[in-house]
């Protein structure tokens, strides 16, 4: 079971991090080492660099064996095709890189030159460029030199981290365990204004930030971590892709406030950035009502119904919440089986719902997987018009309720959600006595969709619902279903 959810947890991961993020400078690959003695060199330097990427902790080492493919269309002139920002930009959009390292390997009357330069995701940016001759041709010792090169470029990177979604005053980053950060980390959060330029080499030889805020880690997954804001520098507000930089200082965490939070207290078990979310949703969709006995056969009526939804979530912790649903529907049924009375029949449906929940966080952070468990009381009216004929009155199944919700990000802006739950041993109430009480009673409720993050406190979302209600009784053979399939569609707000 723990192997089980370890493969879930990180094929998340890898769909939340593609989900969010675009390429980090501390996302690297090499390209093909080049070489003037057709490869003897460049692949022993090739493998050897990627070892080194590959088991250090400021580089998350990128392979795609994608990257074959793109690059086997320019075998006949491969070195040519490096220099196209066009390819590498191609390279980086694959890979997920923001770091490709070229190497090129030039044959010497005695030794070899050897010249590394790291160009970012869009192709043109060179962030690092250097050229050496060596008397060696040595592959381990022109590896190690590429090595010492890598290891002077990361102590350039401008960042550890960036900001990969905020919710209030807390923000994920993209670092965690593996590159040996802990919870009470501080940070400093800055924006890039503007790169300055060698005028001549066309290198990026420094940044101009501004300071935004700072933060001290309170949760830490394997790569990524949660921060929670301490005080604000800068009236601008923490966004995506801003730049982290952490330091090891806890002295001062615990005494530090908030400049403009007014959010009081300082527990971060508890205290959670936002208060919660309500939204507003329309629904379309069918339902039915039949019910069916061995001496009457069956009755059934259907048609189409419309509803305006009502739902809100009140975070009491950022992993404890409560919340509450409603529900008002009305439509036109019709008959569809059996010998009724009246071939038509209004409908008047009404839902309510009061929930507490759990919210588990695979990656320790709101922007990724998240699976809810939760229990609540639950009522569901089917009002019709009193046909006793026809078998036909108001009925209300209402009892407790357990479920779970699961939601994932799919690409950015974008998550998937699916939900069950159902009511265990639901009661059932009659408007005016037809069938009398029931012996058996099920309920159960399934949803799916998807949301999308249309601002920084707005998601729209859309998806199917679909709801069944039963009862049997003990006369006759008697049993009793509404059903309802609705699309839905709507508005969230986090206040």
């Amino acid at each position: 079971m723990k192997i089980i959810k370890l493969l879930i947890t990180s094929f998340l991961l890898l769909l939340s991090l593609d989900a969010f993020a675009s390429p980090s400078a501390r996302r690297c690959m090499i390209l093909p080492v080049r070489d003037s003695v057709g490869g003897a060199l460049g692949y022993e330097v090739f493998a050897k660099v990627e070892g080194y990427l590959k088991s250090s902790r400021w580089c998350y080492y990128q392979y795609n064996s994608e990257i074959i493919n793109i690059l086997s269309n320019y075998k006949k002139n491969l070195d040519a095709a490096l220099e196209n920002p066009k390819v590498i930009k191609l390279v980086s959009e694959k890979t997920n890189a923001g770091s490709l390292i070229k190497v090129k390997i030039e044959s010497l009357p005695k030794g070899v030159a050897v010249n590394m330069q790291i160009f970012g995701a869009n192709g043109r940016d060179i962030y690092f460029n250097e050229k050496i001759e060596l008397n060696s041709d040595d592959p381990g010792l022109i590896a190690q030199t590429v090595n010492n090169w890598l290891d002077q470029y990361e102590k350039q990177i401008p960042y550890d981290a960036r900001v990969l979604g905020v919710l209030g005053q807390q923000f994920s980053i993209d670092l965690g365990k593996d590159a040996g950060i802990f919870t009470d980390y501080e940070v400093k959060v800055v924006r890039p204004m503007r790169r300055r330029k060698h005028p001549l080499l066309q290198e990026v030889v420094d940044w101009e930030t501004k300071t935004i805020a700072t933060g001290r880690i309170v949760h830490v997954g394997e790569s990524l971590s949660q921060v929670k804001v301490l005080r604000y520098e800068d009236k601008s507000l923490i966004q995506a892709e801003d730049w982290v930089l952490i330091s090891k200082n806890t002295k001062d965490s615990e005494k530090r406030n908030l400049k403009y939070d007014p959010v009081e207290g300082n527990d971060r078990t508890s205290s959670f950035g936002r208060l919660g979310e309500f939204g507003l949703a329309l629904k379309i969709g069918t339902g039915s009502n039949n019910n069916s006995s061995i001496s009457n056969g069956t009755k059934s009526i259907n048609g189409v119904d419309f509803a305006i939804a009502f739902d809100s979530e009140l975070w009491l912790t950022r992993n404890y919440w409560v919340g509450l649903e409603l529900e008002k529907g009305f439509g036109k049924y019709s008959k569809d089986a059996g010998n009724l009375v009246s071939d038509s029949n209004s409908m008047d449906s009404s839902r309510f719902r009061l929930l507490a929940g759990y919210k588990y966080l695979p990656m320790g952070f709101f922007y990724g997987p998240q699976v809810d468990v939760f229990f609540g009381y639950g009522s569901y009216t089917h009002g019709f018009d009193n046909q006793v004929a026809d078998g036909f009155t108001e009925i209300n199944f209402s009892g407790i309720l357990v479920g779970a919700k699961a939601s994932m990000p799919l690409v950015r802006g974008i998550r998937i959600y699916f939900q069950f739950d159902f009511m265990l041993d639901p009661g059932y109430e009659e408007d005016v006595s037809i069938f009398g009480s029931a012996k058996d009673t099920s309920n159960f409720h399934v949803a799916a969709g998807a949301e999308y993050k249309y601002g920084p406190n707005i998601n729209l979302y859309g998806g199917i619902d679909y709801l069944s209600d039963k009862a049997e009784f003990a006369s006759d053979g008697t049993k009793v279903t509404v059903k309802n399939t609705a699309l839905k569609g709507g508005v969230k707000f986090a206040f």
